[in-house]
């Protein structure tokens, strides 16, 4: 965040329901409309406070998130997809990983998936240095396996200029699916030499690389 403020972008984060949220049957629990629905709060929050172009950053399965999110929201001028799941229209992300979890998923009770903690530092972070391993692992929560099972009905990037951002050395979202798969449909892609997480282990480049797509240059 720092390093986007300091290339002049104001930015916001927020917590997903599907993640953070309340536990409840697997019925009521939320999922990806959920998701979508906190992103498009904020996105009202964001419109009340300041007028001025919106874009959406969408990481991993964040991008099935801002797909649905800005669909139909003439506010959203860009979305930015960082090693994420970019789907087509009536896609769910399980159907996109052909029906089946990755191999280092574990699916729990209560309708609850969580990343398998002693492959986590391999899969998600490791071109982080030790230390932010352990801190970036500690804070892996549970997620509601319904949010990987709801299609996002249209997707926005149909409508919406969309730069896909591929991370050469991911471990958790198969770089082959990123190149040939993802970024042949965004307006433009650009490359980061990054595992699954270049927040943490290249915030600068990545800072870099956002401001550029959206300065469109």
């Amino acid at each position: 965040m720092p390093h986007l403020q300091a290339r002049g972008l104001s930015a916001r984060t927020l917590d997903l329901p599907s993640v953070h949220g309340a536990a409840a049957a697997q019925a009521q629990a939320p999922g990806l409309g959920a998701d979508a629905a906190a992103v498009r709060a904020l996105i009202d929050r964001v419109s009340a406070e300041r007028a001025g172009p919106i874009a959406l950053c969408g990481h991993s399965y964040g991008g099935m998130v801002v797909s649905l999110a800005a669909a139909g929201d003439a506010r959203i001028a860009q979305l930015l997809y960082l090693c994420a799941f970019m789907p087509q229209d009536g896609e769910s992300l399980l159907a996109v990983g052909g029906n089946r979890y990755a191999p280092w998923v574990r699916l729990l009770e209560g309708g609850l998936t969580l990343p398998d903690l002693a492959q986590a530092g391999q899969v998600f972070y490791q071109d982080c240095d030790p230390t932010m391993q352990q801190r970036a692992i500690a804070q892996l929560k549970p997620q509601r396996a319904r949010a990987f099972e709801e299609p996002v009905p249209h997707a926005a990037w149909h409508e919406i200029p969309a730069t896909y951002v591929v991370c050469a050395r991911d471990q958790a979202l198969p770089v082959s699916m990123q190149r040939e798969l993802f970024a042949p449909r965004a307006t433009a892609r650009r490359e980061l030499d990054s595992g699954h997480s270049p927040f943490l282990s290249q915030p600068r480049a990545l800072a870099d690389a956002l401001a550029q797509a959206l300065a469109g240059s």
